[in-house]
């Protein structure tokens, strides 16, 4: 499966299911591909030596039906808010004039921390196609690799518009990933691939995605300082809030379910989805400090 075909409606089935399979799928009615299919068919096959559990493993209510009133109160909430502060963020654009400029020996680090991931990223790409590039984790590098240029490059006003989120973004990524979804995901696989979703996470896509992006970070964040403000919040915030809006609609809507914790059907989403927030908020004034 080309990884461009990835939300392509062809991919999501066989390409020798019947007319009459295809019948039956419609009177159903729920909508849902197997989940395994974005991954590769084979993967869904009785005797799959794959580590990943195919997503339908998951509880059918947080996949399919209808989205709980709380997800709608919430997301609402959230629009409403990142519009109505964008003036505040606004007001804060001079602030980034704030930061002193990079010394040379960090803008250097800055560009061979670049070139490496860069290099990582060519490697995931060749090696498994684009569509990790639409989970919160790539994109969470993806920014990272940016700020790391532009800091070489001298492009401070870019680098620092990124200078919060992409912290916060690797932040939630690890800690999320290895306290929630790691423990999830290895509860819901397969006991015969337990041992290879372990070694999975030991990969050189996983390790340094899910690892190494925050001691990179962290260390950019601290190379050279400049005081938080407002602005930063509402950046990470738009960000935040772009790849949910992503996630709703285009992943889940299609049975991608990387983040089952982000699903919009059960009630306590809402718990989910602020206790991500709230992170953001502590992670902002733990670095604006």
């Amino acid at each position: 499966m080309k990884s461009e075909d990835i939300l392509n409606k062809d991919t999501l089935r066989p390409r020798n299911t019947s007319a009459e399979v295809l019948a039956k799928e419609e009177e159903k009615g729920d909508g849902k591909p197997q989940s395994g299919n974005f991954f590769g068919l084979e993967w869904d096959k009785p005797g799959s030596s794959s580590p990943w559990p195919t997503f339908d493993q998951f509880p059918e209510h947080l996949r399919v039906g209808p989205w709980s009133y709380s997800a709608c109160i919430f997301l609402v909430a959230f629009v409403g808010f990142v519009v109505l502060s964008a003036s505040w963020a606004y007001d804060d654009l001079s602030k980034l004039r704030d930061a002193a400029p990079a010394s040379f020996q960090i803008r250097m680090l800055h560009g061979a921390g670049a070139v490496y991931m860069t290099a990582i990223i060519a490697y995931t790409v060749k090696n498994t196609g684009l569509w990790p590039f639409v989970s919160y984790t790539a994109i969470s590098y993806g920014l990272l690799t940016l700020r790391f240029g532009f800091i070489c490059l001298g492009l401070q006003a870019a680098a620092e518009i990124l200078r919060f989120p992409v912290v916060a973004m690797a932040t939630v990524t690890s800690t999320v990933w290895w306290l929630v979804l790691f423990p999830i995901i290895l509860a819901a696989a397969a006991a015969e691939h337990r041992r290879a979703f372990l070694r999975m996470n030991f990969s050189v896509f996983l390790l340094n995605m899910h690892l190494f992006n925050l001691p990179m970070a962290l260390a950019s964040q601290w190379s050279y300082s400049r005081a938080l403000c407002f602005l930063d919040f509402w950046v990470a915030a738009v960000v935040a809030m772009l790849y949910l809006f992503f996630y709703l609609l285009v992943m889940d809507a299609n049975g991608l379910h990387l983040y089952i914790i982000l699903s919009p059907r059960p009630w306590w989403c809402i718990v989910s989805y602020c206790g991500i927030l709230l992170l953001y908020a502590q992670l902002h004034r733990f670095f604006g400090s």
